[in-house]
């Protein structure tokens, strides 16, 4: 199966290290990111990061509640990981799959990058997917940025989204 492949990276002001530390907070993201409204650990799953972890994200999207269940295939501890959505309600994917990675910059300071590869159901959706998914990758980064940089939780994106103008705009031009 073919999957379609968004990305995008952008730049954290804090160490990768420290980039590392918010990224590994696997279970609780809802706590800290307002594009989730909550999210758990499964069956006695830790809340760090690891091989095999899982976890349930309940997002709220134009109107529609969407659950996402997510277990991690790959893992490289301090650089990143890729999850599996392998459950789902309410969002028109056949598979789905999310990666991050952390690298350095030459100023010793984190570039995070996020890789979306999906295929729709139907298939014939997932072009028409594209415009969604970048922006759900934009404010994916939008909110882990923020949260490591300043340590405020759950700001609202639609406020990340101006106070990071710039980065947003970049987004739009790359599209």
């Amino acid at each position: 199966m073919k999957l379609k492949n968004i990305y995008e990276e952008m730049p954290v002001n804090v160490t990768p290290e420290q980039m590392w530390q918010v990224l590994s907070r696997y279970g609780d993201i809802s706590n800290f990111h307002a594009g989730v409204v909550e999210s758990h650990s499964l069956d006695g799953n830790i809340n760090e990061a690891e091989i095999g972890c899982e976890r349930v994200c309940n997002i709220v999207d134009m109107g529609l509640k969407i659950q996402l269940k997510e277990r991690i295939i790959n893992y490289q501890e301090g650089i990143g990981y890729q999850y599996d959505v392998f459950e789902w309600k309410n969002f028109p994917v056949r598979k789905m799959l999310f990666g991050f990675a952390i690298s350095e910059d030459v100023q010793g300071k984190a570039r995070l990058r996020i890789d979306i590869d999906y295929k729709a159901k139907p298939a014939f959706l997932t072009p028409l997917m594209a415009w969604k998914m970048r922006a759900l990758v934009h404010d994916v980064l939008l909110g882990y940025k923020h949260f490591a940089e300043t340590g405020e939780k759950r700001t609202p994106l639609k406020l990340l989204r101006s106070q990071y103008r710039q980065l947003s705009l970049q987004n739009m031009q790359r599209a």
